[in-house]
């Protein structure tokens, strides 16, 4: 059981919800036929619950991202929206995982606030297209092009945003 003082604990318990509500039809599936299981079910009302719970005992970069994502995934852009300004408005960049939350937070607002001719051509014929946006795997390993901490100094002094 988690703590209710606990802030890990509830992004976890809400990670664990955003999961299993993301899984696949393929990935359940093979729940049922090759491990036996019936996959567990969950929903982005309990997932927002346990963040937002999170986040009221402790703030956290990331955990106001997930929460972002969860609006996103329930279709309510605008408080995705104001969640993702919030975000780039309170935090300053500290640590690598600040760097690439607010990274993450810039590719959201830039891709629902400003979408390109592209991408709303492709939002008519891919439903949700906008919605679904992942970020690109190449900012997972941001952290090992800088080895030095004044080398990531010098990185962060110069790109503020």
């Amino acid at each position: 059981a988690v703590v209710s003082t606990q802030s890990t604990g509830w992004t976890l318990l809400g990670n664990w919800h955003f999961e299993v509500t993301e899984m696949t039809g393929s990935n359940k599936r093979y729940c049922r036929w090759f491990a036996g299981v019936e996959p567990p079910t969950s929903s982005y009302e309990k997932a927002l619950e346990c963040f937002e719970r999170s986040d009221s005992i402790q703030f956290w970069s990331k955990n106001s991202l997930f929460i972002a994502l969860v609006h996103l995934r329930m279709k309510q852009n605008e408080l995705a929206l104001s969640e993702l300004q919030k975000l780039l408005d309170s935090t300053t960049i500290k640590t690598v995982e600040d760097f690439r939350v607010r990274k993450t937070a810039h590719l959201y607002i830039d891709k629902l606030a400003n979408p390109t001719l592209r991408d709303r051509i492709k939002g008519l014929f891919f439903r949700d297209y906008l919605l679904k946006y992942r970020v690109p795997i190449q900012m997972d390993n941001t952290r090992s092009n800088f080895t030095e901490d004044s080398l990531w100094q010098q990185f962060v002094n110069k790109n503020r945003y």
